[in-house]
């Protein structure tokens, strides 16, 4: 019983935000990918060759993608949504800077990405100010 009882570690209550922002950059699909979410997959010097991007890991320093921000997730590693969102960030502009031509469905889908990010990353930012607001409120009626 003592166990529930116990509220989450900052670590926890920061995870369970992150974890629906997440959820929702996962379950997107691309249609001018053939409804495939080119984001999960993990592109590295093991990987590179057989996705067919033998220069990735020339031109991109610090691969970055879903599948490592989910296990981050997972292990509890992030101290603050910033980090969060400073991975979601590099693993777009990374695609951006690998497909650099505008029409590259890739590029496309990151472009997209981009977008519904900046959303989620508005949301979230008003969120917190409400959050913030209510707490001074509560403490200026004291």
């Amino acid at each position: 019983e003592m166990e529930r009882a116990r509220a989450d570690t900052p670590q926890q209550a920061l995870h369970k935000m992150i974890e629906p922002i997440f959820q929702k950059l996962w379950d997107m699909t691309f249609d001018v990918l053939g409804g495939t979410n080119p984001f999960r997959v993990i592109i590295d010097r093991t990987t590179c060759i057989s996705l067919d991007a033998p220069d990735y890991c020339d031109i991109i320093k610090k691969p970055m993608n879903l599948t490592y921000i989910r296990n981050k997730i997972r292990d509890l590693q992030y101290e603050n949504l910033q980090q969060f969102f400073a991975d979601l960030e590099l693993m777009i502009d990374n695609a951006i800077v690998y497909n650099s031509d505008l029409n590259n469905p890739y590029r496309i889908a990151a472009d997209d990405m981009k977008r519904r990010n900046a959303k989620l990353m508005k949301k979230v930012h008003e969120k917190l100010q409400a959050q913030a607001q209510a707490a001074n409120a509560a403490n200026a009626t004291k």
